[in-house]
């Protein structure tokens, strides 16, 4: 018997169906948006300055983060984390990973500081 080891990966999201497969937590965030206006609005979002993560549970979306860069790029702001129940983790276990993930990732692109507004 074989068995299949589940596989986490934090991305940041950059291509049309990542974002149309994250709709369900972008609305979360962005309660204005609807499916048909989801890309115009990440593509105003994006010229704004936002990055937007997601982790990956195989290949299931289970945590959605916002950031933006201010302070010359030298503090990020998380606008929204928003997680996802999951029977596989717990919900402090994934908003852990993905603060954890964050944090290296804009530490390794030369910020200060991460200051998090909101957890849902």
């Amino acid at each position: 018997m074989i068995m299949k080891v589940p596989v986490e990966n934090f991305v940041e999201l950059n291509v049309s169906h990542q974002f149309l497969q994250s709709f369900p937590f972008l609305n979360h965030i962005y309660k204005e948006i609807t499916l048909d206006t989801c890309l115009d609005f990440i593509s105003t979002k994006q010229k704004q300055g936002y990055q937007f993560f997601a982790l990956y549970h195989d290949t299931h979306i289970v945590a959605l983060a916002s950031i933006n860069w201010c302070m010359k790029r030298k503090n990020v702001y998380v606008q929204g984390l928003i997680t996802e129940p999951c029977s596989v983790f717990s919900d402090q276990y994934i908003k852990k990973v993905v603060l954890d993930s964050l944090y290296e990732w804009i530490t390794n692109k030369g910020a200060d500081s991460m200051q998090v507004e909101c957890l849902v």
